[in-house]
């Protein structure tokens, strides 16, 4: 019996081992199993010794991104690594056109929808296709981030031709100018410094995330046991009433200072102070506007209001002002201000929050590009 039990344990073992090594070897050297969840490449730099990390857009990819209660949506990159439309696909060499470029994080990456339905997209189907509009954002990058891609493609690009330059200025980019992005002096590239970022794309670099078709088979097991948890739930479950109730990113603006400074979660996440992300801001935003500069190019300044400050307004910290500061000190040619858009359809529709935001999300819907796109069309283009 026990000589019986020996042997199946070992062939458990080999089985599994002969397994892994398989499954480790078309991972490295096949396509087979592969799910792109996002088009997100992560890089890893090593320097004296210490470990960086970095990321940006992969080249030529297609992915199906989902978070949360957003919609699905898919993502096409060029072969650049910049998100493009799935019309553009098959025409990525350089042409004539005068090129627009918007920068920014995930409000100008377009999160939530598909590219047509971008800001960077919606701007260029208004302006009838005659701009070659270039979207350099990219989630969670911040103007330092900006200011490296946007250097990387002028260095590629020969036909710059650039009529016009956005930065989408976003309230996330406080945090991610002091807390997230720094650059060191001897690598190229901005790295992350944020904590949790770095254990994330660690984890990408782990052995685990080497074993495609057993996270194949982990990601089908997983989403039928959450559409089986969600059929049976279903029924006895009432609506949900839960909205997004904000985010510590951006409780600066409407919070006092001494009730933040008392606040574990909110300390944790700003490891440095605000006012280091409001000079980085301020300085970098001053780089851009002065390649915008050489290359004859116009440079325009955009902010718009997250859900929690329309609702709780901005009595700690004027975001308003803030971007009038900035713009006025890079010389932009105009601060394009979302807010009296977004104020005035507040004051006349009830349903304003779910029209303009996602649920429990700060990003904007379709529509909310949508009424995004005419405001910046009205101000830059006519």
């Amino acid at each position: 019996m026990y000589k019986k039990i020996f042997i199946y344990t070992c062939v458990a073992f080999i089985s599994i081992l002969i397994f892994l090594l398989f499954d480790f070897f078309l991972s490295k050297y096949t396509n087979l199993f592969h799910i792109r969840k996002n088009c997100v490449e992560y890089y890893k730099i090593e320097n004296n010794n210490k470990k960086y990390y970095s990321y940006g857009l992969a080249k030529n990819c297609k992915a199906f991104e989902h978070r949360g209660k957003t919609p699905a949506y898919t993502v096409y990159t060029n072969n650049q690594g910049y998100r493009i439309g799935k019309k553009n696909i098959n025409n990525l060499k350089e042409n004539s056109k005068e090129k627009i470029i918007f920068l920014g994080d995930s409000f100008t990456y377009g999160f939530g929808v598909d590219y047509e339905n971008s800001l960077p997209g919606l701007v260029e189907k208004k302006t009838n296709y005659q701009f070659e509009v270039i979207n350099l954002g990219v989630a969670g990058y911040s103007p330092l981030m900006n200011l490296f891609k946007l250097k990387e493609y002028l260095s590629i690009n020969q036909n710059k031709n650039i009529k016009k330059i956005f930065y989408i200025l976003d309230i996330t980019d406080v945090h991610d100018e002091s807390n997230r992005w720094i650059k060191l002096n001897d690598i190229e590239i901005p790295v992350i410094i944020d904590r949790s970022v770095k254990k994330e794309i660690k984890n990408v670099f782990a052995l685990k995330e080497k074993f495609r078709s057993l996270r194949f088979f982990s990601y089908l097991i997983n989403k039928n046991l959450r559409n089986l948890k969600k059929t049976l739930k279903k029924p006895f479950s009432k609506e949900e009433k839960k909205d997004y109730d904000g985010t510590f990113w951006g409780k600066f603006t409407h919070t006092k200072k001494q009730i933040l400074e008392k606040d574990e979660q909110y300390q944790a996440l700003w490891t440095n102070d605000l006012e280091l992300g409001f000079e980085n801001i301020n300085e970098n935003i001053l780089e851009i506007s002065k390649l915008a500069k050489i290359h004859n190019a116009e440079f325009y300044i955009s902010i718009h209001p997250w859900r929690e400050t329309m609702e709780l307004g901005q009595k700690e910290f004027s975001w308003e002002d803030f971007g009038k500061k900035i713009c006025l000190n890079s010389n932009c040619k105009k601060l394009i201000n979302f807010f009296e858009d977004v104020k005035m359809l507040k004051n006349v529709n009830k349903n304003w929050k779910s029209e303009l935001y996602f649920k429990e999300d700060l990003h904007h819907t379709k529509k909310g590009n949508q009424l995004y796109s005419n405001r910046i069309i009205q101000d830059a283009f006519r």
